[in-house]
């Protein structure tokens, strides 16, 4: 598909104009689920398996490994719990 400029031109004027801490939010939220899915393939583990060791729906999971979504403290630790595996650390 081509772009014209002016769609280019508005991309990147609505890229600029987003908040730096939306962009972070955004990033991060896409590097866990990749982290997740990657995690679950290695492991050879479904959704489903997965969900049930987490204590939530197959769409729940489904959700989060699809990206974009906006992951509580709380839902961090019950992934990381479930699998063993340390998703964020604190730098000092």
């Amino acid at each position: 598909m081509k772009h014209s400029k002016e769609t280019e031109q508005l991309f990147q004027q609505t890229l600029d104009e987003t908040p730096k801490a939306l962009k972070l939010q955004v990033k991060w939220s896409y590097e866990i689920a990749d982290w997740i899915d990657d995690l679950l393939k290695n492991r050879k583990l479904s959704q489903k398996e997965f969900a049930k060791m987490v204590g939530t729906s197959e769409a729940a999971v489904s959700h989060w490994v699809g990206g974009g979504h906006n992951f509580t403290l709380s839902t961090l630790a019950k992934i990381s719990a479930a699998l063993d595996a340390p998703i964020i650390s604190i730098m000092r």
